[in-house]
């Protein structure tokens, strides 16, 4: 009786232990499948998130440049022009070198992509107003001030789209 009696106590505790593997491996699968769809889909997005930022930054700058070249009266008109020149400069540098580009072309959010789209064509247009600014007539340097403006309403909503997809991972 004995014997018996302790024959089924181990058998429990080895079914017990059985489980609770299962349990255990269960749960590290989740964590490296978690894990792996975070490489997969999250580091593109956020490479595209600080991406946007440096090329919101970059255009800010170019914005207040481009304005300053019209407006401010504190500084000579060479040094308003070499103002203005390493903005485009910079700008122009940071689109050749392609990191934004890349990082758009890693996404796979239709959604995404589209405010993308629409956000890059408001960029080209305004870093075109920008290059010709000096010789634009009233009507297109308000469109300069009123795309600058809608640009930058459109960074934040951009921003919140991202991280509400990475906080969908």
């Amino acid at each position: 009786i004995s014997a018996l009696l302790t024959f089924f106590i181990t058998k429990m505790q080895v079914r017990h232990s059985d489980k609770r593997f299962e349990g255990e491996l269960e749960r590290a699968r989740e964590v490296d499948y978690h894990q792996r769809r975070w490489e997969v889909r999250g580091e593109p997005i956020l490479k595209l998130r600080d991406d946007l930022a440096a090329m919101a930054t970059k255009l800010k700058m170019l914005v207040i440049d481009t304005r300053g070249q019209h407006y401010r009266s504190d500084i000579t008109e060479e040094e308003k022009n070499k103002e203005l020149e390493r903005a485009v400069g910079d700008l122009k540098v940071y689109l050749e070198n392609g990191d934004f580009l890349k990082a758009l072309n890693l996404q796979s959010d239709a959604e995404l992509l589209h405010m993308m789209d629409n956000l890059t064509s408001s960029y080209s247009l305004l870093f075109t107003y920008a290059l010709h600014y000096e010789s634009l007539r009233r009507d297109l340097r308000e469109e300069f001030n009123r795309l600058s403006q809608e640009i930058e309403t459109k960074i934040p909503e951009v921003q919140e789209l991202i991280n509400k997809r990475l906080g969908e991972l």
